[in-house]
């Protein structure tokens, strides 16, 4: 079992290059009407201070997150499109011979907003925990299990901020 992001689909598709079948399914457990996954993502963001650069750059950003971009970044790296007409419409033909890559898709309907560790260290934290986990799904700590959360929760303690904001 291998967990990650839907943007390694593609890369992952080709390293196994047909050696075994990859198969992706949705989260264990999480269903409607209460179920709910974080919703992850990237940014564009414009810099420019040139008028015309910046005009420009809005030109390809408006390409990239519409229909037609949003379905050429879905078939290339396994992201979910960030509109609708590009799933239902461009990505139609293409998720019925890739399934693998509509898994992420059919649960559209369970995604909320997405959590971030407040301070500095958000990255860092998200990585500790991945690597901890990673520790049980290897095999290198599965009989540990207690002490892989212990050892978590203390590195994680370590990269949080001393005090966040007030109690509320």
């Amino acid at each position: 079992m291998h967990v990650t992001s839907t943007s390694d689909l593609n890369k992952t598709t080709q390293m196994i290059g047909g050696k075994f079948e990859l198969k992706t399914h949705t989260f264990p457990d999480v269903a409607s009407p209460n179920g709910r996954l974080p919703a992850g993502g990237n940014v564009v963001m414009i810099l420019a201070k040139d008028k015309a650069k910046r005009d420009a750059a809005w030109e390809v950003v408006k390409f990239w997150t519409g229909p037609k971009g949003a379905a050429i970044m879905a078939e290339t790296t396994g992201y979910m499109p960030p509109n609708k007409v590009a799933n239902d419409i461009h990505l139609k033909d293409f998720y019925v011979k890739n399934p693998n890559n509509y898994t992420a898709v059919s649960q559209l309907a369970l995604l909320t907003k997405w959590y971030a560790f407040p301070g500095d260290n958000g990255l860092k934290i998200t990585d500790v925990i991945k690597d901890h986990l990673n520790s049980i799904v290897t095999g290198a700590r599965t009989k540990e299990a207690e002490a892989v959360l212990a050892d978590m929760t203390s590195d994680v303690q370590k990269l949080l901020p001393k005090t966040v904001g007030s109690v509320r």
